[in-house]
């Protein structure tokens, strides 16, 4: 399915975000020089605490992200495109970064909390990968992680069918075993790239 012309203005909206503006004047966001693609935050930025539940209708919270590293992407259950190719690449780089499963988890956070239900988010990342985790929650809580992970979304219309879609930022967040955010990757995505960097972030903490 071809990306309609107001989803490719909206990524690079997303990624003029990570460069201007949209960070504390204290952030520099910078492309170090270990790193490929991942563009590192300096110093960390410091994650509020939130109150959400995941896809095995569990409390998550700030405290959840603690003591591991995390991957996080923002998207839908209903993503037509973006996260269905997004989620193919995760689980293509989860064979290909062998370490993942000892420090590294992958967390899908809803941009539609009105319709996606632990349940569902269950049902839809298992098609991709059961140790996949999903978060949904209070619209408001969402926005809230969406607007401190510099993730933005707003609703639109699919020009050929005319359905209801939510655009969004398409950029994963890495977040350290503080529960900081430590770098931002975006699209688009090559496994192979994020594996190296993965492993050269997480070996140099």
């Amino acid at each position: 399915m071809k990306r309609s012309l107001f989803t490719i203005l909206l990524s690079l909206s997303g990624a003029l975000a990570v460069w201007y503006g949209f960070f504390s004047p204290k952030e520099a966001m910078v492309k170090s020089n270990p790193t490929v693609v991942a563009t590192v935050v300096s110093p960390n930025r410091t994650l509020e605490n939130f109150s959400l539940v995941d896809s095995n209708n569990k409390p998550f919270t700030k405290a959840s992200l603690e003591g591991h590293w995390t991957l996080l992407f923002f998207g839908y259950s209903k993503c037509p495109d973006v996260c269905p190719r997004t989620l193919t690449t995760i689980n293509d780089l989860w064979d290909h970064f062998p370490s993942q499963e000892k420090n590294l988890e992958f967390v899908f956070v809803s941009l539609d909390s009105k319709h996606d239900r632990p349940e569902d988010l269950k049902a839809f990342l298992n098609r991709f990968n059961p140790r996949f985790n999903g978060l949904t929650g209070q619209e408001e809580a969402i926005k809230q992680l969406s607007k401190n992970c510099s993730i933005y979304s707003w609703e639109g219309k699919q020009p050929e069918t005319g359905a209801s879609i939510i655009d969004h930022s398409a950029t994963l967040v890495l977040v350290n075993p503080k529960g900081n955010i430590q770098a931002f990757f975006s699209p688009p995505h090559k496994k192979e790239l994020i594996a190296k960097d993965l492993h050269t972030l997480i070996k140099g903490s």
